[in-house]
């Protein structure tokens, strides 16, 4: 308990220390009733400055809502301070409201139901139960539920959510959670069961309690554009599987950016455009328990993190770069626990507990502070190609195990350590240039 109340108090620093950044991005950001708010970019995140910038942001153009053909469908638009306004002929499908809260209850079955969500609520939410596969369409979609999530699903099954193209979207809970007793409600857009999407709309999330959006199962993606402007931890939290295809990401969290929290559970990046800023301590723009593969060649992966003791990328299994190009900027410096002095963490680029294996890519990191690492693997890895640039105030590539560079060109710098320090080298054809510290 004691360990759990320290990290909260440290998330608040974290907070207060990045308000000066953030603020005026905020108030432009901020919005809600029929006045939403500009969904052009995140708080933190300036393009221009390392590692970001604006190319690859383009999504795959969808149908509008007239041309997607959808099958029991229920239709239901917030009306702002009314009753929302609800249109459904599906004679199995129960619906109850409470002011602009509505429940939506569909049977278990082999049915799939089409969910259209339209329209705003200052006060509202929707949650669904029901035990089924779902499509969930937002139309033009503004809730704020100061009590608890905006959309709340706890039904088992995969949700399908479709950002309506032409669309943007908007979710935003409170700081205090009003939740039901037997029920998970963990940030303002929670799903039971896997969350897909897909579709050519945007949606920008806020979330004040917890995570923004979170997915006790799986999270994939293949399109739309997700901007998460601010959360007190993680950004996108899954239980299971983080999948990316397609797609823009855009997270400023002040947990992690995107993490899978299971031991069995993996993130694969095989496209889109990721942008995330991290600001808590110890935390990281991408994080798993087990492994991490970046193998999509059109993945561009640019990330920053602020807070002390955290990573870019770390990883408790391996980590597997083969294509892709990953920018990632580390500026904290060592963190200490107070509670336990030998619980101490280096910032660093990427970190890893299992192997490292880079294939191929274009990789570039900058790992600014006192102890801050370019790469830390506590096994071995194999560099077999790709470009790679990595510059650091500590050790540039530290592998515990053996170390082996097969080709790739770029260079390995540090400032005041080793550019390269391994258990064991093995150089056979490598193109990659060193400079220790204060050679």
């Amino acid at each position: 308990m004691l360990q759990i109340h320290y990290i909260r108090v440290s998330y608040v620093r974290s907070i207060l220390l990045g308000m000066g950044l953030a603020f005026v991005a905020l108030v432009a950001c901020s919005g809600g009733g029929d006045d939403p708010p500009d969904n052009g970019g995140s708080p933190g995140i300036v393009d221009g400055e390392f590692p970001y910038d604006n190319t690859g942001e383009s999504l795959t153009a969808t149908p509008g809502l007239d041309g997607l053909n959808l099958e029991n469908v229920i239709k239901i638009n917030y009306k702002n301070g009314s009753a929302p306004e609800i249109n459904n002929s599906l004679n199995d499908v129960k619906i109850d409201k409470n002011g602009e809260n509505v429940v939506v209850t569909l049977p278990d079955g082999a049915s799939e139901y089409s969910l259209v969500l339209s329209g705003t609520s200052s006060n509202g939410s929707l949650k669904l139960y029901g035990d089924v596969r779902k499509r969930i369409y937002l139309n033009g979609l503004n809730i704020t539920n100061s009590k608890g999530p905006a959309i709340n699903i706890q039904g088992g099954k995969r949700v399908l959510v479709h950002l309506v193209n032409g669309t943007q979207n908007y979710l935003t809970d409170g700081k205090d959670y009003n939740a039901t007793a037997g029920e998970q409600a963990k940030g303002t857009f929670f799903s039971e069961g896997k969350l897909n999407f897909e579709g050519s709309g945007s949606l920008e999330v806020k979330g004040k309690y917890n995570h923004a959006i979170v997915a006790d199962n799986d999270f994939e993606i293949s399109n739309g554009k997700i901007i998460v402007s601010e959360s007190v931890n993680d950004g996108i939290h899954a239980n299971s599987a983080i999948e990316i295809n397609g797609g823009i990401l855009i997270i400023s969290s002040t947990g992690d950016a995107l993490q899978s929290e299971k031991e069995d559970g993996k993130i694969l990046i095989a496209g889109g455009k990721i942008k995330t800023q991290t600001t808590g301590i110890k935390s990281h723009g991408i994080a798993s328990e087990g492994p991490i593969s970046i193998y999509g060649g059109t993945a561009i992966i640019q990330i920053s993190t602020l807070g002390n003791g955290s990573k870019g990328i770390r990883s408790r299994g391996e980590v597997m770069i083969k294509n892709g190009k990953t920018s990632i900027k580390t500026s904290g410096t060592k963190h200490t626990d107070p509670g336990d002095s030998a619980d101490e963490s280096n910032a660093s680029g990427i970190k890893l507990a299992g192997n490292l294996s880079i294939q191929g890519g274009e990789l570039t990191i900058k790992s600014i502070g006192d102890g801050a690492k370019g790469i830390n693997t506590e096994k071995d890895a194999t560099i077999e190609s790709g470009k790679i640039n990595i510059e650091a105030d500590d050790d540039g590539l530290r592998v515990h195990g053996t170390l082996k560079i097969e080709g790739g060109t770029g260079s390995i710098k540090s400032k005041k350590k080793k550019a390269i320090n391994a258990g064991s080298w093995n150089n056979n054809k490598g193109g990659i240039t060193t400079q220790d510290g204060g050679s």
